[in-house]
């Protein structure tokens, strides 16, 4: 069975302010105070994002400057997810305001509770916006 996440919040900058960040496939995570190992450039990119035992390899799949769009999927993670694709998308919201809509799909893997692999990977995205909007207002 596909799940669906979906978080919206709005922040206190403008959308190529925020852009700037949201569209830099490793240094969103870097600014988070995380450490990131970069392989490649551009589509197919991969960072390795060391949360816990194991680290989170995430592939860029998409980066669209025009439309304000990134999108990535998981190759690995100690997550229990097959298939995972999430969107972060950047809209107007007003003069010098930004709405993130962050969406992301998958399968849960066989054996993982589907309510608790839900409840992180809405964790993670409500994580993500809370540091959006520390560092650009809400």
């Amino acid at each position: 069975m596909r799940h669906q996440v979906e978080e919206s919040a709005e922040l206190g900058a403008g959308v190529d302010e925020v852009w700037k960040l949201v569209g830099d496939f490793t240094g969103l995570i870097e600014a988070m105070g995380v450490p990131v190992e970069s392989s490649g450039q551009g589509i197919g990119q991969t960072r390795k994002i060391p949360f816990g035992a194991e680290p989170t390899v995430e592939r860029l799949e998409e980066l669209d400057d025009q439309a304000h769009r990134v999108v990535y999927s998981i190759v690995e993670a100690p997550l229990p997810v097959r298939d995972y694709r999430s969107t972060m998308q950047l809209s107007p919201a007003g003069e010098g305001r930004t709405r993130l809509d962050w969406t992301g799909t998958f399968e849960v893997a066989p054996g993982a509770s589907e309510e608790d692999t839900v409840g992180v990977v809405r964790a993670i995205y409500q994580g993500g916006i809370g540091f959006l909007q520390s560092r650009f207002g809400s």
